[in-house]
């Protein structure tokens, strides 16, 4: 928690990913910077549209800024212990003072209770402070400027007489200026003296008493956290990393469904002022299962059972029209396009809502629900014969008639479909699980018969899947590029960690996709884009897996040790790092990165019980 000095420049400029934080309430989330300024806020859901987007426009996004008068100054960021409630404080001198950011979340019997509010309490702890407020709402993707408003008895309204526009209300005593869509004026306090500002979603008729409860809900939202983050059941050397991305997690689940977001932004860029920027606030049928295993390594296994149902009732009786990922509310067409009136992340075009990938044709989507699946039969819920006959049974269908065919793979390749080995992979793993959960319910004719087919998916991988002039597995049929995402075989119990072709292909891919020691790229193949990308956490993250499940412990604890670098001051991860200079890409905080590092603190702890 080491104090940061604050310079005109940076205010004026795009903050650098890593120096945000995350608040949210399981329904939609917000990012909070080092400076106290909100630049990212979309309501009432994670894909709504943004009405603070400052983090991809400065000057037409809009944003919520809480900052010392003076335009130098020290602050410093963290959360409350094990929670998801944000201290951002500044020092002036002898004056200190804090802002506590959070948003309302807390469970009624077994519902969850969101508000639909961010409370910003600001409270002077030292001496004397003054602080300035500027609060400009920008709807509709910072296209739209809404009309302020004082309300009596209330505070101020944002509305916009546009259909579809969401309406927004400030709670507070605080007198503000109103002026272009917005509110600004300045407060000084002493100490002990604080300062309380609501924000809610929803225009001013709706709210009209003046009590924002917020001693209540703060109390209410610190024991939900603390309560939850209790229940982790890891307790090694790297808890506290462990916890926070545990609670990093749980504020991109959406509540209503159990749907996991990728991602809480959009359009954050994998390079800067290239083309690669994606919408990555939807449910991925493939990242929200991996994040399911990570919840379960470490006794997190509440939102199984949502998930599973929630993804059951989307795709039941379906399976020939199942897609790799939909709406967090089960929606099925996410048409991409873009917003050109936005000049994106530090001037990086574009900025898209919506994802092209949704109508691709990936192979693993089959495997993953399948195991997913099978996660569920063995440790929650076991699978009835309606399920088996109606999801489990056609899927394997689907899976033998299509797992021979190219498809777009993992990394959603927008050149054209490949043979990719990884794809395969899943399809053997389709039909391994469906032979598991056969045998179980004493299905042996389909045990026998889907036997054959789990085998020849085999013998494939290893006849065009292994190139044995590399010593390695390949990304796709018969050629000779490596992929970073052939490190989950052994996770998927396909091969044996130790395995010499395993050690193998390990070695081939830290030869060919490392940089710096601990940073992997994806690949280094054409995928149909131009330009580059950062190197993937995720990917550094399944070599600290592997190294794990192939016994080498020490080499695997000395990665992952240099790889907590690569987390901000708050314990959060971004999807990519830049290895020229550390500095974080991609879309943040991403669920992918802190459930990979979960995954590969728990394998290396099941690798040193194993030795003993």
């Amino acid at each position: 928690m080491n104090w940061r000095k604050i310079t005109r420049p940076y205010l004026e400029n795009y903050k650098p990913i890593r120096d945000y934080a995350l608040i949210g309430d399981q329904r939609t989330c917000a990012l909070v910077g080092i400076d106290g300024s909100i630049d990212w806020l979309c309501v009432p859901r994670f894909d709504s549209q943004s009405v603070f987007a400052s983090i991809l426009d400065k000057n037409r996004g809009g944003s919520f800024r809480i900052s010392p008068m003076n335009g130098e100054f020290e602050t410093r960021q963290f959360y409350e212990d094990n929670t998801n409630i944000l201290l951002t404080e500044f020092k002036d001198g002898a004056s200190h003072l804090q802002i506590l950011d959070f948003m309302p979340c807390f469970k009624v019997s077994r519902t969850i209770v969101s508000t639909g509010e961010i409370h910003r309490r600001v409270e002077c702890t030292e001496g004397e402070f003054e602080f300035k407020i500027l609060i400009e709402p920008r709807m509709n993707y910072g296209a739209i400027v809404p009309k302020a408003a004082k309300v009596e008895k209330v505070g101020y309204s944002f509305t916009s007489s546009t259909v579809g526009t969401e309406q927004l209300s400030l709670i507070t005593s605080l007198d503000l200026q109103i002026g272009n869509g917005g509110l600004s004026g300045s407060k000084k306090l002493s100490r002990g003296e604080r300062a309380d500002l609501v924000l809610r979603y929803g225009g001013a008729i709706l709210h009209r008493g003046e009590d924002a409860m917020t001693d209540m809900k703060l109390s209410e939202t610190r024991r939900y956290w603390k309560k939850w983050a209790a229940k982790c059941e890891y307790n090694g050397r790297w808890r506290e990393y462990v916890v926070r991305s545990a609670l990093a997690l749980k504020l991109l689940v959406y509540a209503p469904t159990g749907a996991i977001v990728a991602a809480a932004t959009t359009s954050l860029p994998e390079q800067m002022h290239g083309i690669r920027n994606w919408d990555y606030r939807y449910s991925w049928i493939r990242d929200s299962s991996f994040v399911l295993w990570a919840f379960h390594s470490i006794g997190h296994n509440e939102a199984v059972e949502p998930y599973l149902e929630w993804l059951m009732s989307t795709f039941y009786l379906t399976a020939q029209n199942m897609q790799v990922m939909v709406g967090i509310g089960g929606e099925r067409d996410l048409t991409e396009r873009t917003l050109d009136h936005l000049e994106g992340y530090n001037a990086s075009k574009p900025v898209r809502v919506g994802n092209g990938a949704w109508d691709q044709f990936q192979l693993d989507l089959y495997g993953i629900l399948v195991d997913s699946l099978y996660f569920s039969h063995l440790h929650k819920k076991k699978a009835t014969r309606k399920v088996y006959e109606y999801l489990i049974r056609p899927v394997v269908k689907i899976v033998e008639e299509v797992w021979n065919k190219p498809d777009c793979g993992i990394w959603e390749v927008r050149g054209g479909k490949r043979n990719f080995v990884y794809s395969k992979v899943w399809c053997w793993v389709a039909v391994d699980r469906s032979i598991r959960i056969a045998d179980s319910l004493k299905m042996k004719e389909d045990v026998q018969k889907w036997s054959v087919l789990r085998d020849k998916i085999r013998e494939a991988i290893y006849g065009r899947g292994w190139n044995e002039s590399i010593k390695s597995f390949v990304q796709s049929y018969d050629s000779g590029d490596l992929d970073s995402a052939n490190l989950l075989m052994p996770q998927l119990k396909f091969i044996n960690g130790k395995d010499p072709k395993m050690i193998s292909t390990i070695r081939r891919i830290q030869e060919s996709l490392m940089s710096e020691g601990k940073f992997l790229y994806r690949y280094k193949t054409d995928d149909g884009l131009p330009g580059d990308e950062g190197a993937f956490l995720i990917c550094s993250f399944w070599l600290v897996s592997c190294l794990a499940m192939a016994g080498k412990l020490k080499e695997a604890e000395n990665l992952l040790n240099s790889l907590l670098d690569c987390s901000n001051h708050v314990g959060l991860f971004s999807e990519e790092i830049d290895p020229r200079d550390g500095s974080m890409l991609g879309n943040f905080p991403q669920a992918f990165s802190h459930m990979g590092f979960i995954t590969a603190v728990t394998d290396i702890e099941k690798a040193r019980n194993a030795r003993r």
